[in-house]
């Protein structure tokens, strides 16, 4: 099993328009970093997360750095690192709206899944968290818009029907290109995955285990949710794919 905040494979952790030191913006263009050898290992959890506070600022606080090996594994599934990203929303285009389409259909109890996903993550937000020994506060619900919710459920099958765990989609995709691609002209975003997992309690739990993943659910600057679940029992490693995609207009 496994669980990833919106990285690659190789840990990718990305804000767009921001300069390196992540305190001045940039007009044009993304500044991306990566980092190398994220191992997944079969029949263990592997944990990481990368990336910031998860919104809870606003985005203005530094990323905090991900080692080269970012990673922890567990006896609980399988997690990757957190991937962030912000910019304003004019510098982005917004694609038709035909990529849901193979979406828009979707299985009964998989829906049912991600709707408690929702209602569990909005439980740990009111509760308020402690993301890697930093206590967060209560903050609002979010709510489901189903722009995230086509990319999250494009990109957990993605991942089930080519048999591949990243943020990184088969096509070359990233989180951030694939909610754009959704018709969601974000402003912030953010991206947690996870495979391995048979139910919606037991993927949440994960993701508050890991601090890049807790600080996306609890970040205060996110307002919208949409979740992917997609099970495929023959030719994947983890039948079960996990996707968040949180955002902001």
């Amino acid at each position: 099993m496994e669980y990833r905040t919106a990285t690659s494979p190789g840990g990718l952790s990305a804000r767009r328009g921001l300069s390196l030191d992540n305190t001045s913006k940039r007009k044009n263009g993304d500044v991306m970093r990566m980092n190398r050898g994220v191992s997944v290992l079969l029949s263990a959890v592997l944990m990481a997360g990368c990336g910031g506070d998860g919104g809870g600022g606003g985005g203005e606080e530094p990323a905090e750095e991900c080692p080269e090996l970012c990673a922890e594994t567990t006896s609980e599934g399988v997690i990757g690192e957190s991937v962030r990203s912000e910019a304003p929303a004019e510098e982005r285009t917004v694609s038709a709206l035909a990529y849901c389409d193979d979406v828009t259909t979707w299985t009964q109890g998989w829906t049912d899944f991600e709707n408690q996903v929702l209602t569990l993550v909005n439980q740990k937000r009111a509760a308020g968290a402690t993301c890697g020994g930093v206590a967060k506060p209560p903050v609002p619900a979010l709510t489901l818009d189903t722009r995230l919710r086509c990319s999250a459920r494009k990109h957990s099958k993605d991942m089930a029907v080519n048999n591949f765990f990243s943020h990184t989609g088969s096509n070359g995709s990233t989180p951030f290109q694939r909610m754009t691609s959704a018709g969601y002209a974000w402003r912030a975003a953010a991206e947690n995955i996870a495979a391995g997992q048979n139910t919606p309690s037991a993927v949440v739990d994960g993701w508050m285990k890991s601090t890049g993943h807790c600080n996306n659910i609890m970040g205060a600057s996110y307002k919208h949710l949409g979740v992917g679940y997609y099970y495929r029992s023959s030719g994947s490693t983890y039948a079960s794919y996990w996707t968040q995609n949180f955002g902001a207009l």
